[in-house]
């Protein structure tokens, strides 16, 4: 779990606060999206049915992450089940979909097609995955001077590791900031909070995983999990 550095009863709302507050901005966003496809003449009433059908999946979302974040802050045992991390990807993209083509993301995926299952706790993993995009996506949020991409691929390495990479083109991290991403509260926002990494790595290792960080050579950085696959 997130072991003892969260000790107060502030840490742990902070920790709530944090991870509700993805798919309460998401479901913002959608809601603005489906109004402003309804007022249009003529409206265009299936991208609105889409907006809306976001809507209602981030509000059902909101609930089961408060409810894994808490649970989590309170170091309950996991709920395992086998898997699928490609789906588990599949349907956080969809969640964040208008996110991505607001911000004029382009999404790059390459997904293994043979990919071994994991023993994990799928609310939290969808978590994971979300923070990891959220974060990607901030990364590229100022970038002005060039195209902004998104990529994510998983694979089984050769120690049968299920292994997913998601890759930034955005503003990246110096060296300082590379050794400090993963301590709770630092944080180089202006407005971050300095939790979503922290919570990234806590749950990869509470599934037996490992997380790390690394500068992309050119702009962005990428972020890669590992973790023990099933022998099906």
């Amino acid at each position: 779990m997130l072991g003892a550095q969260w000790t107060t009863a502030d840490e742990s709302a902070a920790y709530v606060a944090h991870e509700v507050n993805q798919p309460l901005a998401a479901i913002v966003i959608s809601a603005e999206i489906a109004l402003e496809w309804l007022t249009r003449d003529p409206p265009n009433l299936d991208r609105a049915k889409q907006a809306i059908e976001r809507v209602i999946g981030n509000s059902y979302r909101a609930a089961d992450v408060a409810r894994s974040a808490r649970d989590q802050a309170r170091k309950s045992p996991l709920v395992l089940a086998d898997i699928d991390l490609n789906e588990v990807i599949e349907c956080v993209l969809d969640l964040r979909a208008l996110d991505l083509d607001q911000q004029g993301i382009a999404l790059e995926t390459d997904f293994a097609c043979d990919l071994r299952w994991v023993s994990g706790d799928r609310l939290q993993l969808e978590r994971l995955v979300s923070n990891l995009i959220a974060n990607a996506i901030d990364a590229m949020s100022v970038v002005e001077d060039r195209a902004c991409k998104l990529c994510i691929t998983t694979a089984v390495n050769e120690g049968g590791e299920v292994v997913v990479t998601v890759q930034d083109s955005g503003v990246g991290l110096g060296a300082g900031d590379l050794s400090r991403i993963f301590d709770p509260f630092f944080t180089t926002k202006p407005h971050g909070m300095g939790l979503g990494l922290p919570i990234c790595r806590s749950i990869v290792e509470s599934h037996g995983g490992r997380l790390s960080a690394t500068a992309n050579p050119a702009h962005g950085c990428t972020f890669e999990f590992a973790l023990p696959a099933q022998l099906r």
